[in-house]
């Protein structure tokens, strides 16, 4: 038994009691699932069981929902957010009914979507604690780090590093290395570092996480000197990864995330801080920058060159643009209740139809996705849910009545910002970051309720059975 002194009240015995029993458990277990399940990718003639290695993250969201259900059997009080991302679930589940449908592709898109929103159904439950939402924050920094360390690694010894690469993306597109291979100054030629992945590129999401992570946590007050250098210093690796991997829209998506994050601690009163945060990244995307032109050459300095030159809009619209303007201006008109589930990403993929009844549908951005598998009310729903949630982060993060809660709540919601911003690149909903999403939306409601903080960010609660 614990002791507890006899004038403590009954909650702050409830509150010692369940921190105590916050220990490393499921939840953590689940984060190294999310970011390090893909090491088995280095492994001899591991692209003989790929698929059974990338649906581990998904398979395990399932299955921890299932098996949170079944030993507690109560109901599910959902985030603010959830009751909307249930009906854009139920949208798509009734969009199966299409004509257009590919049937099994579509089952597998639904279950495969379930998985990525299981999260909101169990974390909050087992999140009790600050201490316990900081340790899943650090552990997204150093399992994102890994990755980037990798990436690194991978530019100036391929030799040893590299993993091999991806036998789907080789069957999509045989050039895939080719055209993400460029020549750095030295003459040597640079594959765009995959990390913890085995897809050219894959590097530069574990890069912006450790940069991001990095420059906020390495800038808390009372943190040792150590701590302090170890934070920065994987934040400027990440940073580097993000040039050499040369993915132009995370640099930005950073710098949008530093700026929220510092117009955030602005508001809680943390006017040092923030300024603080700004200049630890801004010196760090200059010297990063210098160092990896210096490495990699005229490739990465042109390529980054055109942001400013052009000007963030339009470099937008000469690239992911495109998409959203044949989204809004073709694809609407075309489907505006759906194309039927299972026309589009992976899934289409790995569980292909008759071509000739049901073409597969490309999609580059998360909201033509979106659209084919539910049409404008999944634009409607899923929206719905991600601005509620974001809402609620945000006024968790100002509210100030537990300081603490609300520093890592603003975390969180710079890291969801980028997740957000992400979607406009990729459809990144369709992916682990959006498991990650909801996962740290339920992780700060979960704290924020067992503490009292920022009551008033929680009007919008919902209960299902």
């Amino acid at each position: 038994m614990f002791e507890i002194s006899s004038n403590a009240t009954t909650t702050d015995r409830f509150l010692e009691l369940t921190e105590r029993r916050e220990r490393w458990g499921w939840i953590e277990i689940f984060v190294l699932i999310q970011n390090l399940s893909t090491v088995l990718l280095f492994l001899p003639e591991s692209q003989s069981y790929r698929f059974v290695i990338r649906a581990l993250p998904y398979g395990s969201s399932l299955a921890l929902a299932l098996l949170h259900y079944n030993r507690t059997r109560a109901r599910v009080l959902l985030p603010p957010g959830g009751s909307w991302l249930a009906m854009a679930l139920l949208v798509l589940g009734l969009n199966l009914l299409h004509p257009k449908t590919v049937f099994p592709a579509g089952v597998a898109q639904f279950i495969f979507q379930l998985s990525i929103a299981a999260p909101i159904l169990w974390v909050s439950s087992q999140v009790r604690s600050k201490e316990r939402l900081e340790r899943i924050l650090w552990l997204l920094f150093i399992t994102n780090g890994a990755s980037a360390l990798l990436g690194l690694a991978q530019v100036f010894y391929p030799q040893i590093f590299m993993p091999e690469i991806s036998s789907l993306a080789l069957s999509m597109n045989p050039e895939v290395v080719r055209s993400l291979t460029y020549v750095g100054a030295a003459g040597q030629h640079i594959l765009r570092p995959p990390g913890l992945t085995d897809v050219p590129g894959g590097a530069a999401i574990g890069g912006l996480m450790a940069a991001l992570l990095g420059v906020v946590l390495g800038s808390q007050s009372g943190l040792s000197t150590l701590k302090r250098v170890f934070c920065f210093g994987i934040a400027g690796v990440g940073v580097s990864v993000i040039y050499f991997t040369q993915v132009r829209s995370l640099l930005v998506l950073l710098i949008v995330a530093i700026v929220v994050m510092c117009i955030v601690l602005a508001r809680q009163g943390r006017v040092v801080q923030s300024a603080w945060v700004a200049s630890v990244c801004a010196i760090l995307l200059a010297g990063t920058f210098t160092w990896a032109v210096a490495v990699g050459g005229q490739s990465i300095s042109s390529r980054f060159a055109t942001l400013t030159e052009g000007g963030l809009s339009q470099s937008f619209q000469q690239n992911r643009g495109m998409f959203l303007k044949h989204t809004f201006e073709d694809l609407l008109a075309e489907y505006p209740f759906g194309a039927g589930v299972g026309r589009w990403g992976m899934m289409s993929v790995y569980f292909a139809g008759d071509p000739s009844q049901s073409p597969p549908i490309w999609v580059e951005i998360q909201i033509t996705g979106w659209l084919l598998d539910g049409g404008v009310l999944m634009w409607l729903f899923y929206g719905g849910a991600i601005i509620v949630s974001l809402l609620c982060l945000y006024r968790i993060a100002v509210a100030g009545t537990d300081t603490r809660v609300s520093y890592l709540a603003s975390i969180v919601l710079c890291l969801n910002c980028f997740v957000v911003g992400l979607s406009f690149a990729g459809p990144v909903f369709n992916t682990q970051l959006g498991i990650q999403f909801w996962l740290l939306l339920a992780a700060v409601y979960g704290v924020s309720r067992r503490t009292g903080a920022a009551e008033s960010a929680l009007t919008g609660e919902r209960t299902s059975s």
